[in-house]
C-alpha cells in the first residue's frame, strides 16, 4: 500500500537526473510488433492511462504514435482509468501494476506526490518549460521536494448568458475583466433573469459532490481563502470566507438557484441542464457546456467573464501529467511527459478536444479552435484570475479529504439549516480534523 501521508514529511521520491534522462535509447517499432506476438524483443513498453473521453483518448495516441516513430524501439499504449479513481489507483500501485503515465487532476495530486506514489521529474523536463507557464500552474505538479507532474491543459468558468433573456433585461454584457459583473450587481441581473423565466435566475456548474470544490472561487472573490498561505491551515472561518458563504446562502433563500442544484444534492449537469432548457438565464459553467448548447440552443446563448466581488477567480480545472513509481520505465516516460506537454503539442490536443491551453504562450488563435475562438479566448484571459494561494490548497496532500468536507458543508449552509457563520465554523473544525491526523 502507498506510505501513508505524514504532515510535514515526504517518502523519498524517486528522482530523473538530466543524465538518465538524455540517455534514453530505444530499438525499433517493429520489435514492438515483434513483442506483441511473443518474440524477445527489448521492447520499452509505456502505457498511458486517461479517462474515458473519446476525442482525447484520440488525440493521445495520435501523439504517442509520433513519439514512438521518433523513438525506435518504445511502445505507447493509450488505457482508460477505470471506476473511481482513488480507489482504482490505490489499488494498482499495491499491486505495482499502475501505468507509467497518469492522467491525473490538480485535486487529486498532491495526495499521490506526498505519499512516493509519483515520481520526480526534476532534471527530466526541460529547464525553460517553466517559463511558459504561470506560477499557479506550474505549482500543481511543484512542490518543495521536487516536480511530480506537468500541467497540460486546464478549464475554469466564465458566465453564459441567453441573449433573449439579457436583450429583456436590457444590460451591457461586460467586455472585459475588469468590467465583469460584481456579486450584486450579478444577483440583480439574476433577479430579473428569473422573472423572465418563471423559473431561476442562474445555475452553476457542479457536476457532483467530488466537483464542491468548484465553488472555492466565490471564496477568493471575498478575499477569503480555504487553507491559509501555508496550504494547511483551514481558513473558512474568517469574516471574508463568511461572507461569501452568506453570498451563497442568498441563492437559494431568494429562489435564484434551483435546490436541485448544489455542490452535494444535484449530482449531474443541474445547472447547466436548466439553462439549455431556459429555465435559467445566466449559467456558470466551465468549456463541457459549449457542446451541449450548440446542440440545444444554437446561436441563442453568449458568454462574458466570471463574476467578482473584491478580488477575482475562477474553478480551477483540467488535468497534469505524472510518472508513476511503477514505471520500469521512468526516463522515457518522463520523456513522453515532456513531448506532450510541448508548445506544439499542448496546441493540438486543445485545438481536438477544445481544452484551455496550461501554457501561457498560446492563445485561442494559436490554438485554431474550430468554433467559438472568442468564447474560448475569455476562458483563457480568465485563466489569469485563478490564485495561487487557491491552487496550493486543491493540489495538497489532504484535498481529497478536505473536498468532502467542504461539499457537506456548503450544502447545510446553501440549505439553511446552519447559518453562514456556523458553517464556517463548524466546517474549519471538520477540516482541522484532516489537517491534524
Amino acid at each position: 500500500m502507498p506510505t501513508p501521508v505524514v504532515p510535514g514529511r515526504r517518502p523519498a521520491a524517486r528522482r530523473l537526473s538530466r543524465r538518465s534522462f538524455l540517455a534514453v535509447a530505444g530499438i525499433s517499432v517493429a520489435g514492438a510488433l515483434a513483442a506483441c506476438s511473443g518474440a524477445p524483443t527489448g521492447t520499452k513498453h509505456l502505457r498511458l492511462s486517461s479517462w474515458n473521453i473519446p476525442l482525447d483518448l484520440e488525440s493521445y495516441q495520435a501523439l504517442a504514435d509520433e513519439f514512438v516513430a521518433a523513438h525506435p524501439g518504445t511502445s505507447v499504449a493509450v488505457e482508460v482509468t477505470t471506476g473511481q479513481f482513488h480507489q482504482w489507483f490505490i489499488t494498482r500501485l499495491a499491486a505495482d501494476l499502475a501505468p507509467d503515465i497518469i492522467r491525473i487532476t490538480p485535486q487529486q495530486i498532491g495526495r499521490y506526490a506526498a505519499n512516493g506514489s509519483l515520481v520526480d521529474l526534476t532534471g527530466a523536463v526541460p529547464a525553460d518549460y517553466q517559463d511558459d507557464w504561470s506560477k499557479p500552474f506550474w505549482a500543481i505538479g511543484a512542490k518543495a521536494d521536487g516536480l511530480f507532474g506537468v500541467f497540460q491543459h486546464t478549464d475554469n468558468f466564465i458566465t453564459y448568458y441567453d441573449k433573449r433573456v439579457i436583450e429583456q433585461i436590457g444590460v451591457d454584457v461586460p467586455q472585459s475583466l475588469d468590467e465583469a459583473w460584481q456579486w450584486d450587481e450579478f444577483l440583480e441581473i439574476a433577479g430579473e433573469a428569473q422573472k423572465i423565466t418563471g423559473r431561476y435566475g442562474f445555475g452553476y456548474g457542479w457536476s457532483g459532490p467530488e466537483t464542491a470544490y468548484r465553488w472555492m472561487p466565490v471564496v477568493y472573490q471575498n478575499g477569503g481563502a480555504f487553507l491559509g498561505e501555508d496550504g494547511e491551515t483551514p481558513s473558512m472561518d474568517t469574516d471574508a470566507a463568511v461572507g461569501a458563504l452568506d453570498f451563497g446562502r442568498r441563492w437559494y433563500a431568494d429562489g435564484l438557484v434551483s435546490p436541485a442544484n448544489m455542490s452535494k444534492s444535484g449530482g449531474g449537469a443541474v445547472g447547466r441542464d436548466l439553462f439549455t432548457t431556459g429555465q435559467t438565464g445566466l449559467l456558470l459553467d466551465n468549456p463541457e457546456a459549449i457542446a451541449a448548447l450548440d446542440e440545444a440552443r444554437p446561436d441563442e446563448w453568449g458568454t462574458t467573464y466570471m463574476i467578482r466581488n473584491g478580488g477575482e477567480a475562477s474553478d480551477l480545472g483540467g488535468n497534469a501529467l505524472a510518472v508513476t513509481r511503477s514505471s520500469k520505465h521512468p526516463e522515457l516516460a518522463a520523456e513522453l511527459v515532456a513531448f506532450l506537454t510541448s508548445r506544439t503539442n499542448v496546441a493540438e490536443f486543445c485545438r481536438r478536444g477544445n481544452w484551455l491551453p496550461a501554457r501561457s504562450s498560446l492563445d485561442a488563435a494559436d490554438i485554431g479552435y474550430e468554433r467559438h475562438e472568442a468564447t474560448m479566448q475569455q476562458f483563457i484571459d480568465q485563466a489569469a484570475t485563478i490564485p495561487l494561494s487557491m491552487v496550493r490548497a486543491q493540489s495538497g496532500p489532504y484535498f481529497s479529504s478536505l473536498n468532502s468536507v467542504f461539499a457537506d458543508y456548503l450544502d447545510l449552509c446553501f440549505l439553511g439549516e446552519l447559518t453562514p457563520a456556523e458553517c464556517g465554523a463548524q466546517m474549519t473544525e471538520a477540516m482541522r480534523s484532516v489537517t491534524t491526523r
